[in-house]
């Protein structure tokens, strides 16, 4: 009798005990590239996913999903309940057999990424682009513009810097919104988790054209506004207003051009930790990745048109199936890259 009494006092305690135990071994399960990076994003399919990031928004600054459409959307997408994956595209992206075709394979071919997908919202800038979307994607948002952009913008052009305006003044609002987000241009092939490389200390990260050896050295560092992941607080809002604000004294320049003039000075003034990423991991046009075996994400940047984008993007996706289908013992021995001719592909400068 005292056994059993004993058990029936103490067994509530084990229970808790486990309880507390279990969470803390989860809470710590971190990627195998260590607890400096961000938490390993699980499948839906699993029990809870583990990216968590601080967010320092006050709650009275995110409206109400039923107030705002796009925040209803952010919210069904959200990893953990405050991160989204965006990209944009407009009716001659998203035509068949065009980028956005090119975009969804890559994650359907890629390492254990297609779950991605579920965190994923495409923004389009046309009512085309918008209803195309919805019949191959889950989560769309058309982004309503005074201008028509539903047509190919040539690089530089005033349609085209119009639209990477528009694009920074709507991540604004997302991180007005309290969402941390991971932009990525649609012009560019996932084939491994990136997030696994973006440091959990930094504030905003961008893929880099050039690597200059050292992704926390802010010069002589370019980034890339086509591939950027940005933490939602008050400071990081901040920057973005500012940054916004330089377009009068840059008329004619690119978004991604005047980040690159104020970077030093606002992320002193903001107290921003920026990250630039290695282009083993972040490989484009402008510096593929000389290992395959490594890389996660490649950018058709330094390459203007479309037709031209799409041929070598498509070689890329050809080159990635044909080394998955290459035997494990054989991956081990050799080293494996990519092709390192196109139209706008051209071989790696040696380093």
């Amino acid at each position: 009798m005292k056994i059993t009494k004993y058990f029936q006092v103490q067994l509530p305690w084990f229970c808790i005990g486990g309880f507390v135990g279990a969470l803390l071994v989860f809470s710590v399960r971190y990627t195998e590239f260590g607890n400096n990076r961000l938490p390993e994003v699980q499948p839906e399919e699993c029990v809870s996913p583990t990216l968590a990031i601080e967010n320092d928004i006050p709650m009275k600054q995110v409206k109400k999903p039923d107030q705002d459409p796009l925040a209803e959307i952010l919210k069904s997408a959200a990893i953990d309940g405050n991160m989204v994956i965006l990209t944009q595209g407009n009716e001659a992206w998203m035509a068949p057999n065009s980028l956005f075709d090119l975009f969804l394979e890559g994650f359907r071919v890629g390492e254990e990424i297609e779950h991605l997908l579920n965190h994923l919202v495409v923004v389009t800038v046309d009512q085309k682009g918008f209803e195309k979307c919805k019949t191959m994607h889950k989560y769309c948002y058309f982004m309503k513009t005074e201008d028509n952009f539903s047509d190919e913008k040539f690089y530089m052009s005033k349609g085209y810097l119009d639209l990477m305006w528009i694009r920074n003044k709507f991540q604004r609002r997302i991180l007005e919104l309290g969402y941390n987000f991971l932009f990525t241009d649609m012009d560019i092939l996932w084939f491994r988790n990136p997030l696994r490389r973006i440091a959990i200390t930094s504030d905003m990260a961008f893929a880099s054209d050039v690597f200059f050896g050292d992704e926390d050295k802010i010069e002589p560092s370019a980034p890339n506004g086509g591939f950027m992941y940005v933490k939602s607080s008050n400071k990081t809002i901040e920057f973005f207003k500012n940054w916004q604000d330089q377009r009068v004294n840059y008329p004619d320049q690119h978004d991604q051009d005047v980040l690159n003039k104020v970077k030093v000075e606002f992320s002193k003034r903001f107290q921003v930790k920026m990250q630039f990423m290695n282009t083993v991991y972040t490989a484009g046009f402008c510096e593929m990745s000389k290992d395959i075996s490594k890389v996660c994400t490649v950018h058709a940047n330094c390459c203007v048109g479309l037709q031209a984008k799409l041929l070598d993007l498509r070689s890329i996706l050809e080159d990635w199936k044909a080394y998955k289908s290459i035997p494990p013992w054989t991956k081990e021995k050799e080293t494996f890259k990519f092709r390192d001719h196109g139209i706008c592909i051209h071989p790696p400068m040696g380093k």
